[in-house]
């Protein structure tokens, strides 16, 4: 019985002590960004707001390369090819755009060129989830053309931050 006790006891004095050297680790988490790369091709329709084109839609197809950070900024580019469909089929425009912002909200601001209208225009928009807003200016007609566009392109996925995590045993 005696042993019995004794064995008990030394098992409670190890348990305890290495409850109390196990306390003792210091661990420290550290947090870095890391980033990835989104790339994506789509499709959407495009309305003229000026109503040059009435309430039928330009086909657009296009690809869109993204740099996305763990603190949730973007940059990247996209090209876009516009096809007419009012009369018969025609390529009415293409168009390279720098992209940036953040993953919710991204500005758009790029050079494109006009088959229809046999000139280079600038283009800036705001884009969204599913959607992009803005205009066109032809350099040779001095004209603003803004639009409305519906397309296929979701928000970029969010990036995680890299974390690593270092113990340390002072005793």
């Amino acid at each position: 019985m005696k042993n019995n006790l004794l064995v008990i006891s030394i098992a409670i004095v190890g348990v305890i002590a290495t409850q109390n050297a196990a306390a003792l680790i210091a661990c420290n988490n550290s947090y870095s960004s890391s980033s990835r790369t989104d790339n994506r091709i789509y499709a959407g329709l495009s309305w003229q707001l000026n109503g040059s084109n009435g309430f039928v839609p330009d086909i657009i197809f296009g690809a869109r390369s993204l740099n996305v950070n763990s603190d949730n900024a973007v940059s990247g580019a996209d090209f876009n090819l516009r096809l007419n469909i009012k009369k018969d089929i025609s390529l009415d425009s293409m168009r390279l755009s720098y992209v940036g912002g953040s993953r919710d909200l991204l500005g758009n601001a790029g050079l494109g060129y006009s088959f229809t209208n046999s000139g280079i225009f600038a283009t800036a928009a705001a884009q969204s989830a599913y959607s992009r807003l803005g205009a066109d200016y032809q350099f040779g007609n001095e004209k603003f053309t803004p639009y409305l566009e519906i397309n296929t392109l979701y928000s970029p996925n969010e990036e995680s931050a890299r974390v690593s995590t270092s113990c340390t045993n002072p005793v």
